[in-house]
């Protein structure tokens, strides 16, 4: 083996080498985030009630302080504009929990009347329901704000790198 073939098999094994790296970082970031956070929101779109959707936005958002996820924060290093800040991301899941909170509300009343029938209101509240979910998952996942801004905490400019 002459010496451009082991300086080509190094370069190789190193280039693999990194690939593997940002593989592991990536799937083990992700699932640093999704542990605090990002679970609770996937779990709350699967949820068939809304005060067990409030329940799981609510631990999102304990889980999002407990990271130091403060208002003043950035998902984004360089285009940063008000549509992604946390202050907007904490303003999205208040207006979620109101969302949720207003349709057990209505349940409550419906079904405590009994003035029509269940099958008819059934209906209607899996609209209900379908139409929390579709907000919860408006664009992607309704922590889109908070993930970048997670991974920009944890490791700066290495998101760019990562998030690919």
């Amino acid at each position: 083996m002459d010496i451009f073939e082991t300086v080509v098999a190094f370069l190789v094994i190193i280039i693999i080498g990194l690939i593997g790296g940002l593989i592991y970082w990536k799937i083990r970031l992700g699932y640093e985030y999704d542990k605090v956070i990002g679970a609770y929101i996937e779990n709350a779109y699967e949820v068939n009630t809304p005060d067990e959707m409030i329940k799981q936005v609510n631990l999102a958002i304990e889980g999002m302080k407990k990271e130091g996820l403060t208002p003043d924060l950035y998902g984004a290093l360089v285009f940063k504009k008000p549509s992604n800040t946390m202050e907007w991301q904490y303003k999205f899941l208040d207006n979620f929990i109101e969302r949720a909170e207003a349709v057990e509300e209505w349940k409550q009343k419906t079904y405590s009347e009994g003035s029509q029938s269940t099958e008819t209101m059934g209906d209607v509240y899996e609209e209900k329901m379908d139409n929390l979910r579709e907000f919860i998952k408006e664009g992607g996942n309704a922590d889109w704000i908070a993930k970048d801004a997670w991974y920009i905490k944890k490791i700066g400019w290495w998101k760019i790198i990562i998030k690919l």
